[in-house]
């Protein structure tokens, strides 16, 4: 969810759809044993959800012992490669997470099962009475929805106490600004010799916070024209690209190409950086011994407007193929993930913050000690992470354009005005 990379569907995606292609042939994973079992495929990434998955078929098999899930988990570059090859081949998983820099496109391809319907003998508008509406939003396309809700995140400050203490300073906490970090940085670099703040390149955990905290916006409400030109877009942009540039206290983006914040952070090389709540799982299982915590994002201390506070949020959906062989089975299954009780499931394995309403405390209950709240607190002030149809061609040119700026080659204003132009012209083919 945190590293996006440009994943081009392949031609004959569309071509399964324009060639008239039998709908019933696509997603055939499913299968129907000699024993009446329905034997039915689940595929995501992040390993370290897969016990929540598992969880999760487990209960449903052992309320509908005539149906057998098998959970798949891949990282997440070869996830997205797996199931572009599973579309060209009509053999797509019986349920997979959808992420919202992919959904449209698979939707508009017609590869996608609308469930709009999908309780309707539960209750009227059962999605947005227990979702957020965002999050719907981000599994509809045209009037009709194509995925249950499965999870969402946002973003936080996650810092090494150690480090902290050994440079004689108090911990982050909500009244922290940008000046405050930065004065924390330089203490911590000039006392341990250790990095404060460590500021890559990064969008969803990086940048796109200051953008929005100081009053610009990257892409508008209807998706018609980017903001890398408005005022507070340039001045949020400007901001964290000044962390890695105009200081000492974060690697160089050379540095971090060698090793990355989060392995510095583990290896306490480094006291602070900006972390999806999708990362915290791994950091409490695999590194029991760092003495770590969380705080809300500081705030910009004099935005262009608005009140400084912003932190981007995202969800993932549960989707299954619009041809599905074995589809009243597989939406039997995506309607028990999309109940208070699969969430409860869900967020007490400690696969991610679980999309249904009221149950965050079920992922928060397991980091006893830890401030994961925080996460849970900044969706008062979350932004919807900005994402259009055409984002996967677009992005990975402005990301080059940005880094242009952190070797020098191009200035701020150079940068915002090619990335206006280029991300407009794309929008304008939407």
């Amino acid at each position: 969810m945190s590293c996006l990379k440009k994943i081009v569907l392949l031609l004959a995606i569309s071509a399964i759809v324009l060639s008239g292609c039998s709908k019933k042939d696509s997603s055939a994973s499913a299968k129907g044993g000699q024993d009446g079992v329905v034997t039915l495929t689940m595929l995501g990434w992040e390993i370290y959800q897969k016990p929540g998955m598992v969880a999760l078929a487990e209960e449903y098999m052992r309320q509908n012992p005539n149906v057998k899930i098998n959970v798949d988990i891949s990282a997440w570059g070869e996830y997205w490669t797996k199931l572009e090859a599973m579309a060209n081949t009509n053999t797509l998983p019986d349920i997979f997470w959808m992420h919202t820099n992919e959904f449209e496109r698979y939707a508009e391809a017609g590869l996608l099962a609308d469930i709009t319907d999908l309780y309707d003998d539960v209750e009227d508008n059962y999605y947005y009475n227990h979702f957020p509406s965002n999050l719907v939003l981000n599994a509809t396309y045209e009037g009709k929805i194509y995925g249950v809700p499965k999870d969402w995140d946002t973003i936080g400050l996650a810092y090494n106490k150690d480090i902290f203490d050994e440079a004689g300073l108090e911990y982050p906490d909500e009244t922290w600004t940008w000046d405050t970090l930065k004065e924390a940085s330089i203490t911590i670099k000039e006392k341990t010799g250790k990095y404060g703040m460590m500021a890559p390149q990064n969008e969803q955990e990086g940048y796109l916070n200051l953008i929005y905290q100081a009053g610009g916006y990257y892409l508008n409400e209807d998706i018609t024209k980017s903001g890398f030109m408005e005022a507070g877009t340039i001045k949020g942009m400007g901001e964290w690209i000044s962390w890695n540039t105009d200081y000492d206290f974060s690697p160089t983006q050379a540095e971090l190409s060698e090793l990355y914040t989060f392995e510095r952070f583990f290896a306490e090389t480094g006291a602070m950086l900006y972390m999806g709540s999708w990362g915290i799982n791994n950091m409490y299982i695999n590194y029991p011994d760092l003495n770590w915590d969380i705080a809300v994002l500081p705030r910009c201390p004099d935005p262009v407007s608005g009140d400084g506070r912003a932190s981007i949020y995202n969800g993932l959906s549960y989707a299954t193929g619009s041809g599905n062989k074995n589809l009243d089975v597989v939406k039997d299954f995506l309607k028990f993930l999309g109940t208070e009780e699969a969430a409860i499931i869900h967020g007490a394995n400690g696969a991610a913050i679980p999309a249904y309403n009221g149950t965050g405390d079920s992922w928060i209950n397991n980091y006893e000690g830890k401030n994961v709240k925080a996460f849970v607190d900044m969706m008062d002030y979350g932004v919807q992470f900005p994402y259009s149809k055409t984002k996967n061609e677009w992005f990975p040119k402005t990301e080059s354009l940005i880094l242009d700026v952190y070797t020098g080659s191009k200035t701020l204003m150079e940068m915002s005005q090619a990335c206006a132009k280029l991300v407009d012209d794309y929008l304008m083919t939407e």
